[in-house]
């Protein structure tokens, strides 16, 4: 037997849920929604009948008073004519049973409700435990894929330390080729300056040497010009 949900019986009705709630609210006496263990609420197909007979009732412009008073005389069992059994005659029980045919559907309705119940039941805790399978399967998936994931990144990550540590000792070791080549270029140009500083003392040492061997000369040229010209004035 097809069941439904208060969405989707509503739906198949053409109303609202909380149209459903409210004629189950008013009509509860002549109308029972079974649930499931859960609490949600069972739609059968006689039901959702009986709410589309409301339905026209109340668009008919029936008081719910009024539909209350059909629906209670739908439901009751209507009296069988009684059957005088005469002296000597057969009793026919076929016919007792006709006449007890309202509470043999009751029993039946009744049985048959809780055999819907019972298979409600067990399918959904069917659909559960499936559900509940599917989503430890996402969920191991979710896992896998988020460990592989780390271990990616892990692995990224470790790669490029190395890679930054390779990088950064080159670059020490370059710096380091760079201040050995300067401190070697400074001490070069520091003797090249001492040495240039020392021959230009020797240039002009020589130069002062020059200039006075030029002075020395000059002075004795002067001198014997001088007693050149004293000797001749003595004459």
């Amino acid at each position: 037997m097809k069941t439904y949900t208060l969405r989707e019986a509503a739906k198949k009705i053409g109303v609202t849920s909380r149209d459903l709630k409210q004629w189950e609210k008013q009509f509860a006496e002549w109308i029972t929604i079974p649930r499931t263990s859960q609490g949600a609420r069972i739609y059968t197909e006689e039901l959702i009948n009986q709410f589309r007979h409301i339905q026209t009732l109340l668009a008919s412009g029936r008081r719910p008073h009024e539909i209350a008073a059909e629906l209670k005389q739908a439901n009751e069992p209507s009296a069988p004519p009684e059957a005088a059994v005469m002296e000597g005659e057969i009793i026919d029980v076929p016919r007792l049973l006709r006449h007890g045919a309202p509470y043999i559907a009751e029993q039946l309705a009744a049985r048959m409700r809780d055999d819907i119940v019972t298979a409600l039941k067990q399918e959904t805790v069917a659909v559960v435990r499936q559900a509940m399978d599917e989503v430890k399967g996402k969920l191991d998936d979710i896992g896998e894929q988020t460990a592989a994931a780390a271990e990616t990144v892990h692995r990224s990550l470790r790669d490029y330390k190395e890679a930054w540590q390779q990088k950064t000792e080159q670059l020490h070791e370059h710096l380091e080729t760079v201040v050995a080549f300067c401190h070697e270029e400074k001490a070069r140009q520091e003797e090249e300056r001492k040495q240039l500083e020392q021959r230009i003392l020797e240039r002009e040492k020589a130069f002062r040497e020059l200039v006075l061997s030029f002075r020395q000369t000059a002075t004795s040229a002067v001198a014997a010009r001088t007693r050149a010209n004293k000797w001749w004035k003595f004459w």
